[in-house]
């Protein structure tokens, strides 16, 4: 069993690493699988809470100002309003509803961000966009899924996105 634990523990904490390119998951997917695995990711300090929501908000918003399709923006967006609603209810003991509240916070952050200008990033930094947002997009997915058929994340930003993104 110790064996098992430990195995989960490494998994999680390999998800956690933040690429040169962008910020990745852990607590998106832990969250969309439950109390357990949430509890396996930790609880993070308020300062990881704000380093990773910066992390994500500079590679999105690098990620329309280069003119990602904003499809796979708006999709690792999701991704990202599930990572940071779950990581924010994880820093204060919260539960789903504190889950479902930062994923609805953070999706209207990205509807602003979709609709803001932003200053073109360097050719370097836009190609790591370019295929970091369809990476994190496809990894999430799943995660998303899982997070919305458990009522993590509701319908109606996700609703909102959608269109803006058209």
């Amino acid at each position: 069993m110790r064996h098992v634990v430990f195995a989960a523990l490494l998994a999680l904490g390999a998800c956690a690493t933040l690429g040169e390119s962008g910020p990745s998951l852990r607590y998106a997917d832990a969250a969309s699988r439950g109390a357990w695995a949430t509890l396996l990711a930790g609880r993070p300090n308020q300062a990881q809470v704000e380093a990773t929501t910066e992390n994500w908000s500079r590679a999105l918003t690098d990620s329309f100002a280069c003119e990602v399709p904003v499809r796979q923006v708006v999709d690792a967006g999701l991704v990202g309003a599930l990572e940071i609603g779950a990581m924010n209810a994880a820093a204060s003991g919260g539960g789903e509803r504190e889950v479902r509240q930062g994923a609805a916070r953070y999706a209207f952050t990205l509807a602003q961000m979709l609709i803001s200008d932003h200053e073109r990033p360097t050719a370097e930094r836009c190609q790591a966009m370019a295929s970091w947002a369809p990476r994190v997009a496809a990894e999430g997915r799943e995660a998303v899924a899982r997070a919305r058929r458990n009522g993590y994340m509701e319908g109606d930003y996700g609703l909102l996105l959608s269109l803006l993104a058209r």
